[in-house]
């Protein structure tokens, strides 16, 4: 590593100290991409049965509101690598690179001082979590990357994009200096409902004995509201359609009061026999579906929205 850089703000990461005793690979659980259960398929004949399924588009008629082909289909968002920052108000561009855990449970520092690292082991930036970039606040031969992050305010945006140009903002909510020794890990690294990404150096006196800064400057940003929006809108599954009877050779269900519900498909199963799709609604039409043969057979109904996900079951009809 370069000595120089070293004897500046090298240990900038010793704030994942606590008490000498405390360190981020107590934290790896919590820091992680967020911990949400998958769900599991609603059955396992659905995927056997729908995988060779034509687009959405060509399964329902599609209203013109509903721009399927430029929906992220059945695909839940796992967050970001990111390769590259900029930080508009205090003129930041830098490329991120990939750090760990040193041997002492630390964690790494950036390897140039106009360089940012990105802790790899935590929360990829999107996903629910505490994700953490640093950066050297200066060197012997001056100011470093992150020697203006102090003068970031309430309300700046910060923006990190990976290699293949996907793109997200955040927005910051606080900055905080911490002593080097007591700055609160769970809180930084920890586990959160939220999609933070929280961007620490080195502030304060420089102690010569010590070889590092005697804080440390944490600056708290959460993912721009209607980013963080469309996130939660393609990963909530659509509700089951309700209501699901038989009246003669009639199958009807309510419609789904969600607003990018785009259609219905319907499941039958006959004696000794298993569950197969028999059949599409589109969102428009009548919440019915006729069906000659319909004795001795048992039926649901699941919902369908614009990103090809699927509700689980409704209740049974038979």
């Amino acid at each position: 590593m370069n000595k120089l850089i070293h004897f500046a703000c090298f240990t900038l990461i010793a704030i994942i100290l606590v008490s000498g005793t405390i360190y981020v690979k107590q934290l790896m659980v919590q820091a992680s991409e967020t911990k949400e259960q998958d769900r599991k398929p609603v059955k396992e004949m659905q995927e056997e049965n729908l995988k060779n399924r034509v687009t959405l588009a060509e399964e329902f008629t599609v209203l013109k509101e509903h721009k399927t082909e430029k929906k992220p289909l059945n695909k839940k968002f796992t967050g970001i690598i990111p390769t590259d920052i900029t930080i508009p108000s205090i003129d930041v561009k830098a490329s991120i690179e990939q750090v760990g855990l040193l041997e002492t449970g630390e964690m790494d520092a950036p390897s140039t001082e106009d360089g940012v690292a990105w802790f790899e082991p935590g929360a990829k930036p999107g996903v629910k979590g505490n994700a953490v970039l640093a950066g050297h606040v200066d060197s012997k031969t001056g100011p470093a990357i992150f020697y203006h992050l102090k003068a970031l305010e309430k309300g700046d945006e910060i923006t990190v994009k990976d290699k293949q140009g996907t793109q997200l903002t955040f927005v910051v909510t606080n900055k905080q200096s911490y002593p080097r020794d007591k700055a609160p890990l769970n809180e930084i690294f920890g586990y959160s409902t939220g999609r933070h990404l929280n961007l620490i150096t080195c502030t304060g006196t420089f102690d010569r004995s010590k070889g590092t800064h005697q804080e440390r400057l944490v600056v708290y940003t959460e993912l721009k509201a209607e980013e963080a929006m469309q996130l939660e809108n393609e990963a909530k599954l659509p509700d089951a359609p309700t209501n699901v009877k038989i009246s003669g050779n009639l199958l009807s269900w309510y419609a789904v009061r969600e607003g990018n519900i785009i259609g219905y498909r319907i499941y039958k199963k006959v004696p000794g026999g298993t569950f197969t799709h028999i059949g599409s609604i589109s969102e428009y039409e009548r919440k019915s579906y006729v069906d000659k043969n319909i004795l001795n057979a048992h039926y649901y109904v699941t919902a369908v929205n614009e990103y090809g996900q699927e509700s689980a079951p409704s209740s049974m009809a038979k």
